[in-house]
């Protein structure tokens, strides 16, 4: 009996107590009517951009150079060729002042060498100096050059070519590159009338040391031209024409001659003489 008393009682109080929970509740809900705003703070993105790194590493433009080694080329004789007629002009302010045409050879003869450097008209360029008295065509190629000097001398009344010089470069032989060089200034060299041009077939100028110019097929002038001509000719002595052998050869025959016929009649008459009449 005492017990079931005591659990009657503990069941009322338990109920007694939930009752009011719930009505405390249900006031609270019903009095608080303020209403809290949610929070809306919003937080901006970070929209900070992280530069890229635009440091340019420069590439290594150091180039190695190659290794540039020059051989020097073994100086060796050109190709064989003839020779060949070659014209060589000089003007001034459109005036000719030097006119020539020729083959030139320089040879050269020593107990070395023994050839000849042809010049090949192709290869040259020409320069020069005109003037009243004096007049100057210089032939110039790789090897070297060529030059003559004309005289005006109205003293004597002839022109003629005052001296001639030259300069070479030349391997006669495979690897063994030379200079000659040499100058003339022989009087009266060429020498022909004003207005006349200079012509000769073949003529040798020694220019010492072994070296020799071999000039062919000649003709040239300086000074008082018409019409940029060559003037009339004067042949050189060894192409003028030696009439005095032949009129020796000449004489003689006629001697041979005159002598049989005397010896022919002496002859006969002696045969004559030798018949008598009976």
């Amino acid at each position: 009996m005492k017990y079931g008393l005591s659990l009657l009682a503990l069941c009322i109080a338990a109920t007694a107590l939930t009752s009011g929970e719930y009505s405390s509740a249900y006031m609270a809900v019903g009095l608080n009517t303020t209403t809290h705003n949610p929070k809306t703070t919003t937080h901006n993105p970070n929209t900070t951009t992280p530069s890229p790194n635009t440091t340019t590493h420069s590439p290594n433009t150091t180039t190695s150079r190659p290794k540039t080694t020059v051989t020097t080329p073994i100086p060796s004789p050109t190709p064989p060729t003839n020779m060949a007629v070659g014209r060589y002009n000089f003007s001034k302010d459109g005036k000719v002042c030097i006119m020539v045409e020729m083959a030139i050879g320089i040879r050269v003869n020593t107990s070395k060498v023994n050839g000849t450097f042809i010049v090949q008209q192709n290869k040259t360029t020409v320069s020069g100096e005109c003037g009243d008295k004096a007049s100057t065509i210089r032939i110039v190629f790789s090897e070297g050059q060529f030059t003559l000097k004309f005289r005006n001398n109205e003293t004597i009344k002839k022109v003629y070519v005052e001296y001639v010089d030259y300069d070479l470069t030349y391997a006669f032989k495979t690897g063994e590159s030379n200079d000659y060089s040499g100058k003339n200034d022989s009087l009266e060299l060429f020498s022909v009338e004003p207005g006349h041009s200079y012509s000769c077939q073949a003529e040798t100028v020694y220019m010492g040391d072994g070296v020799s110019l071999d000039l062919t097929h000649n003709k040239f002038q300086a000074f008082d031209f018409k019409n940029n001509e060559f003037g009339p000719p004067e042949v050189c002595k060894a192409d003028q024409h030696d009439y005095r052998v032949a009129i020796v050869v000449g004489i003689i025959l006629i001697i041979l001659i005159v002598i049989v016929v005397i010896a022919y009649l002496i002859s006969r008459k002696r045969r004559s003489d030798g018949y008598q009449s009976l």
